[in-house]
């Protein structure tokens, strides 16, 4: 999973540096494919800090420090994390009425190639749907199963449909796929594939 420390001069309340006059020092600032995301409220879920960076391009994985006000959210495009950046720069962006504080983070080191191939060639992202499941199926249910893969995000029940589960990074989605596709639980096969954010 992703996440890596915080770059050079922290944005945003909760006493961290880097500000000159409300604004990010650019001396303190470098550019990568991980931001840093500050000044959440108490109890911030993981789903809530990956909607913050939703609509800017994929996320090869994130991070949410536990007890701590901060998490990270690791794009596959640094040009991606730039776009992201820039807009907590022009927009103030809030999150259940604290302002949220963008600035750089150390990446977690470049995306691995086997993640790069599975996106490039099978369009793998940390979301799965999963689909041919009983009614009776739960959130619970399916997080016990998906928790042997990694961390998740969060999971939907969709009735009549099946379930998507949002996992914090692109290779445990991967192996969860890998490993369940076809998986044979009762009386039913399960089918699961990637897709796109909730």
């Amino acid at each position: 999973m992703g996440g890596g420390g915080m770059g050079g001069g922290m944005m945003g309340g909760g006493g961290m540096g880097g500000m000159a006059g409300g604004k990010p020092d650019p001396r303190n600032l470098q550019a990568s494919r991980s931001v840093y995301v500050g000044n959440l409220p108490v109890g911030t879920t993981m789903e809530e800090i990956a909607s913050l960076g939703r609509g800017f391009g994929p996320l090869e994985s994130m991070r949410m420090m536990m007890g701590a006000s901060y998490g990270f959210l690791n794009f596959l495009r640094d040009e991606d994390a730039y776009a992201f950046w820039q807009s907590g720069q022009a927009q103030q962006p809030h999150l259940r009425g604290n302002r949220i504080f963008l600035n750089w983070a150390k990446a977690p080191g470049p995306v691995e190639p086997h993640v790069l191939r599975l996106v490039r060639e099978h369009g793998a992202s940390r979301h799965l749907a999963v689909r041919n499941i009983s009614d009776a199926t739960s959130a619970d249910q399916l997080g016990a199963l998906f928790r042997q893969f990694g961390e998740v995000e969060s999971i939907q029940i969709k009735p009549g449909e099946g379930a998507q589960v949002n996992l914090t990074n692109i290779a445990s989605a991967a192996a969860a796929k890998d490993q369940l596709d076809g998986l044979t639980m009762g009386q039913w096969k399960l089918v699961v594939a990637y897709t796109t954010p909730p």
